[in-house]
C-alpha cells in the first residue's frame, strides 16, 4: 500500500509539473521564443489573409514482407500518391490552422491490400500573452492498416502548424525550415518508423485535445488533455475509447544543466479491453545539459505501470543519451534505455507496453519483461541540397521467469535531394528483424520507398 501511494504521489507530482512529450529532454527556453517567421515568397499561397500550403507526394514501395508477418510474408510492389493542404490564418493572438490530406496506395499484384487513408483536422491557438498560449484541436483520421496491438498510451495526431524550433528557425506546415531572417535553410526529412506486425483492418479515429503552454523565467510548463474514440469498420468488437493527460516541464539549474520531467496517463475502455478498463501511466524525471564543446547529454529515471481487472503490471524505467557534433552539419546521438514490466500475474491484453528505442516488436502489458534498448542516430547535411540520416536500434527483451528471449534489430537510411526550391526527392531503405526462441515470432523485412514531394 505504501509503494502504491508513493507511485501515485510521484505520478501526481510529475503531471503537475509536466507537459507535452515534445518538450521531454529538450532545453527550456532562456527567453520567450520569437513568433514564427512568415514564409518567403513562393512557400505559401496568400488568399484573403490566409496562407495556403498545398503539397503532393508521389512514391513507390517495394517490400518482401509488407506486414512483418512471421508465418506468411507478403512480397509486393506498390505506388502511392498523397495530396495535402494546410491553411493558416493569424492576427498574432488568434491562430487557426486547417489541414486535410489523403493517401492512396495501390498494389497491382494484390488489390485486397490497397489503402485509402485520409485525415482532416482543425486547430485553434490563443496567445493572450507572449509567454502563455492555449490550443484546441479536433481531428478525424481513417486508416486501412492496423497494428497487432494498440498502444496503451497513444500518441496525439499532428496539427501541421508553423512552429519555432529550439534554434530559432521556423518549421512551416509544408516541411520547409526558415531562418529568423526569412531564408530557407532546410527541409524536414521524417522516416518511416519501426512498424510492428500489422494487418488490413480499417478504422476511424476521432480525437479532441485541449492544452496550454506557459513559459516562466528560464522554464517551461505544458499540459494536454485528450479524448479519443476508435471505431473499426469490419467489426464493433474492437471499438474502444481513450482519455489521456500528458505533460512535461523543464527548468534551468545553472548555465550548463537543466532538469526535466514528463508524464502520461491514459485510460482505455471498451470491448478491446474486456472486461472493464485499463489505466496506464509513465512518468520520469532527469537532468540534461546544453551543448558543451562537441557534446550534449541527458539521463532520466522513472516508473511505468498499468492497472486493470485482468491484472496489474509495472516497473522502473531509466536511460541516458549522448549527442556528439564532430562538425557543424553532422550530429550523432546514442542512447540506452531500460524498461522493467513486472506483471502480478500473466494476463492477456490487446494493449502494448510503451517501449524505448526503435523496435518492430510490440510487448503486451500482461507479460513480465525486461527491455534493454540501444539506439544510434546520425544526421548529416551534406550541402543545402543533399541530406542523409540513419537510424539504428538493437533491443533485447528478456521474459522474466521464462526461458523466452527476443532480439530485434532495426536499420533505416534516408537520402534527400532538394532538386528545386519547391521539389524534394528522397530514397529510403529499411531493414528490421526479430529473432526469438518462441515459435511463430521470428521474422524479418526489407522495405524501400522512393518519393517525390512537390510544394506549390
Amino acid at each position: 500500500m505504501r509503494a502504491g501511494a508513493a507511485r501515485a504521489a510521484l505520478l501526481a507530482l510529475m503531471l503537475v509539473v509536466g507537459g507535452r512529450a515534445a518538450f521531454a529532454q529538450s532545453e527550456p527556453p532562456l527567453s520567450i521564443p520569437p513568433t514564427p517567421q512568415l514564409p518567403p515568397p513562393g512557400e505559401a499561397i496568400p488568399i484573403e489573409g490566409w496562407l495556403l500550403f498545398p503539397t503532393i507526394k508521389t512514391y513507390s514501395i517495394l517490400s518482401d514482407n509488407l506486414f512483418q508477418s512471421p508465418t506468411a510474408p507478403l512480397a509486393v510492389a506498390g505506388v502511392g500518391v498523397t495530396p495535402a493542404l494546410t491553411a493558416e490564418w493569424t492576427n498574432g493572438i488568434h491562430t487557426t490552422t486547417l489541414t486535410g490530406n489523403f493517401d492512396r496506395q495501390v498494389y497491382p499484384s494484390d488489390n485486397q491490400i490497397n489503402t485509402f487513408d485520409h485525415q482532416v483536422s482543425a486547430t485553434q491557438r490563443y496567445d493572450p500573452l507572449p509567454d502563455l498560449s492555449f490550443h484546441a484541436t479536433v481531428d478525424y483520421t481513417h486508416k486501412t492498416i492496423s497494428s497487432g496491438l494498440q498502444n496503451a498510451i497513444p500518441g496525439l495526431p499532428s496539427t501541421n502548424q508553423s512552429v519555432v524550433l529550439p534554434n530559432g528557425d521556423t518549421l512551416l506546415p509544408n516541411g520547409t525550415i526558415v531562418s529568423p531572417s526569412g531564408q530557407v535553410v532546410g527541409h524536414e526529412s521524417p522516416f518511416a518508423g519501426a512498424n510492428g506486425t500489422s494487418t488490413v483492418n480499417p478504422y476511424d479515429q476521432y480525437t479532441g485535445t485541449f492544452g496550454f503552454d506557459k513559459i516562466f523565467n528560464r522554464a517551461i510548463l505544458s499540459l494536454t488533455a485528450a479524448v479519443m474514440r476508435t471505431n473499426y469498420v469490419n467489426t464493433d468488437a474492437q471499438d474502444f475509447s481513450t482519455q489521456s493527460l500528458t505533460g512535461s516541464t523543464g527548468v534551468w539549474l545553472g548555465p550548463l544543466f537543466y532538469a526535466f520531467s514528463d508524464g502520461s496517463v491514459a485510460k482505455n475502455s471498451g470491448t478491446i479491453q474486456s472486461p472493464g478498463a485499463t489505466t496506464s501511466y509513465q512518468v520520469r524525471g532527469g537532468i540534461g545539459t546544453r551543448q558543451f564543446g562537441l557534446f550534449r547529454a541527458s539521463a532520466y529515471y522513472g516508473h511505468q505501470g498499468s492497472q486493470s481487472s485482468n491484472g496489474n503490471a509495472g516497473g522502473e524505467i531509466y536511460g541516458a543519451s549522448l549527442s556528439y557534433y564532430p562538425t557543424p552539419p553532422w550530429t550523432l546521438t546514442a542512447s540506452a534505455d531500460e524498461t522493467v514490466n513486472m506483471a502480478s500475474q500473466s494476463f492477456v491484453s490487446q494493449l502494448a507496453l510503451t517501449t524505448p528505442g526503435l523496435t518492430p516488436l510490440q510487448i503486451p502489458l500482461g507479460s513480465s519483461t525486461r527491455i534493454t534498448a540501444t539506439t544510434l542516430t546520425s544526421q548529416y547535411n551534406i550541402d543545402p541540397q543533399w541530406t542523409t540520416s540513419e537510424h539504428f536500434g538493437f533491443t533485447t527483451i528478456q521474459y522474466i521467469n521464462s526461458t523466452r528471449l527476443d532480439d530485434t534489430f532495426f536499420a533505416d537510411a534516408t537520402l534527400t535531394y532538394n532538386i528545386w526550391r519547391n521539389m524534394t526527392l528522397s530514397w529510403e531503405y529499411q531493414y528490421n528483424q526479430i529473432k526469438s526462441n518462441a515459435p511463430l515470432t521470428s521474422t524479418k523485412r526489407n522495405y524501400g520507398i522512393m518519393s517525390a514531394l512537390y510544394k506549390f
